[in-house]
């Protein structure tokens, strides 16, 4: 079995739970506006307003949509079974929804009369839409790298893995913890560069310890919109506000990140 295939393995479960806390927290919060705005709801003005902010579903998205999904999901398919790197995959994704919804088929399925109103002449193209893709996130990771470079001259990263090493001593499920919550401010590229020079010369390539810096350093940095470059684009794109996320998502984040990492113990301890 290769090492991506076991990295998946081992890290899917622990992924999803990661996931239970904070999509209860937000479905919670989402409930208790619901509530608060219950008797707006019933008001004739409120049903014209919500019916005028809500797009129409047409099939047309709704296939681009299941499309979407399912393409994403032959990315680990497509690395357990033929060993294809994750990026190609995104790109096979990318490219086979790009020659789908350039056919002149789906064209005539999406915009046929039973599909609602929309005008063909509105469709957007992948390339239409790639032309409005927002630069934050490039600039984001060219930040991160530039910054990844500056602390390594300084000497930063040395220091950092240093006092975690006398912190931590050889307790390598704290270490790796406190990776992660640092990777909640600190970006993860510079936080898996600490780690490989911490780890690189007593743990080699397939190590289960590599899975645990990546489990904690990737899921700790959704405990604060700034750690991530998907919470950056949240804050961009949507208008999320860096206090509203601490103050509604942060604490459920922080319950996910123990969760996922139990959940990884326990596979240890039952599987080996």
């Amino acid at each position: 079995e290769t090492i991506g295939g076991s990295t998946v393995r081992w890290l899917f479960v622990p992924s999803l739970a990661m996931l239970v806390p904070p999509m209860f927290g937000i479905l919670r919060e989402v409930r208790r506006g619901n509530k608060a705005k219950g008797a707006a709801e019933g008001s004739p003005q409120f049903e014209d307003q919500l019916g005028a902010e809500m797009p129409a579903v047409t099939r047309g998205k709704a296939a681009v949509l299941a499309l979407g999904i399912a393409c994403i999901g032959l990315v680990p398919v497509l690395r357990l079974s033929a060993g294809l790197p994750p990026y190609l995959g995104m790109l096979l994704a990318l490219g086979t929804i790009w020659f789908v919804t350039d056919t002149a088929w789906f064209r005539r399925y999406a915009f046929a009369p039973a599909a609602g109103s929309c005008d063909p002449g509105e469709s957007a193209t992948v390339s239409d839409v790639l032309r409005k893709v927002d630069l934050t996130g490039a600039l984001f990771f060219a930040g991160v790298l530039l910054a990844v470079g500056a602390l390594d001259t300084a000497g930063a990263l040395v220091y950092y893995a240093e006092c975690l090493a006398k912190l931590c001593g050889n307790n390598r499920l704290l270490m790796c913890s406190l990776l992660g919550i640092s990777s909640a401010i600190v970006d993860n590229v510079s936080l898996v560069q600490v780690a490989i020079r911490m780890f690189r010369a007593s743990a080699p390539a397939g190590d289960p310890l590599w899975r645990l810096v990546t489990l904690a350093v990737g899921a700790g940095g959704s405990i604060v919109s700034i750690g991530s470059v998907a919470g950056v684009m949240l804050m961009t794109m949507e208008g999320v506000g860096y206090v509203w996320y601490c103050r509604k998502v942060s604490l459920w984040a922080v319950a996910g990140f123990a969760l996922c990492i139990g959940m990884y113990e326990a596979e240890r301890f039952v599987f080996g």
